[in-house]
């Protein structure tokens, strides 16, 4: 292919990458994936905002934001989200025309699903819109939480959509720039080279009078590349690619699941042994003697100190809370003690067996 062919073609195809990661990339700029975040007063039953812009047709999603509390994990009457469980809120689309009533687009009433994390969604469309709120009179000791009003939507897939466009620029990109280095190289060649040297008879054909032995073509120039080892390196790349960017996985507490039957006969050397209780509501036992929550691991440092095997075994309520089962097991495994998990099953196969050898004559 000509120099200057190999030119246009690489400029174009460079000018061609360039404008559509510069395009899509403005475009994903401009759409808009969280038109609305209000602070708002809970002193009054009923939350106006501003008129918020919409210019993607996508599902919204409403929702009441406070800050975290651990208060949310309880259901005890405390002050926490449950409060404002029974809201009802109406989004209005707002008229282009000055002076024109405003049109009710979604609300609370229209449901079909429950929402696990939101109070509701709504399909909106490219347009200007309000929302409204009303709150039961519970709902004011959340004041010091700075609740706000929310919607939004997740720009996830569209990140990911333009993300992988981009990425396709950048070869396309690169393709360009070596066309168009390729097509200064060859012109560089035609202009550097010296002119022919000065022959005695310049109509004399130059021939070879030695014997030219022609050698097989080699086979990476002369055939297809080889599909395996092609595809093969393009997929262990591709594999150490998800491998770095892939987000972490999740961590927890270590579980090991022994034979039950084991546990159950494993005798201690001290009079009793060392155990932790947990009741309803967030009550903690060692060794039958109630602790406060935030005694609970200095109280079992100072149990283990005095033995020389660090077990303790945990046994708790079927009805209390995931979160203080998860504090008690964190204490004790962070105390480096070795802990022995009870559960209701456990507990009530031992009694039947022990129900069974007391019957055996």
């Amino acid at each position: 292919m000509p120099p200057k062919t190999l030119f246009r073609l690489g400029l174009s195809l460079l000018f061609i990458a360039l404008s559509i990661d510069f395009t899509t990339g403005y475009w994903l700029r401009s759409r808009i994936f969280a038109p609305l975040e209000y602070p708002v007063s809970l002193d009054s039953r009923q939350l106006k905002s501003p008129p918020f812009q919409i210019n993607l047709r996508e599902t919204y999603f409403i929702s009441l934001h406070l800050d975290y509390s651990v208060d949310d994990w309880y259901e005890d009457g405390r002050c926490n989200q449950r409060n404002v469980l029974g809201s009802k809120w109406r989004v209005y689309q707002v008229n282009p025309n000055p002076g024109q009533p405003r049109a009710l687009w979604a609300s609370s009433d229209e449901l079909t699903g429950p929402y696990l994390y939101y109070a509701g969604a709504f399909t909106g469309s490219s347009g200007q819109y309000e929302l409204e709120w009303d709150l039961p009179a519970s709902a004011a000791c959340l004041n010091p939480r700075h609740p706000r009003l929310e919607v939004f939507t997740p720009p996830y897939g569209y990140q990911e959509a333009v993300g992988f466009t981009q990425f396709l620029c950048i070869f396309l990109g690169g393709t360009g720039v070596a066309l168009v280095a390729l097509a200064m190289a060859r012109v560089m060649q035609l202009t550097i080279l010296p002119a022919a040297a000065p022959r005695i008879f310049p109509d004399m054909v130059l021939r070879n009078v030695l014997p030219f032995k022609r050698h097989r073509s080699l086979l990476p120039i002369h055939d297809p590349p080889h599909l395996g080892l092609f595809f093969g390196a393009v997929l262990w790349i591709l594999m150490f690619i998800f491998m770095i960017l892939q987000p972490l996985p999740p961590h927890g507490l270590f579980v090991s699941i022994g034979n039950r039957e084991f546990m159950a006969g494993e005798k201690s050397p001290w009079p009793e042994t060392l155990a932790i209780y947990v009741r309803k509501p967030s009550r903690f036992f060692i060794n039958g003697e109630e602790v406060e929550r935030g005694n609970l691991r200095a109280m079992l440092l100072d149990r283990l100190s005095r033995r020389v095997p660090w077990t303790v075994y945990f046994e708790a309520d079927s009805d209390i809370t995931y979160m203080d089962a998860v504090y008690a097991i964190d204490t004790i495994q962070g105390c480096g003690a070795k802990l022995i998990w009870i559960t209701p099953k456990m507990r009530k196969e031992w009694r039947h067996k022990e129900q069974s050898a007391r019957h055996i004559p």
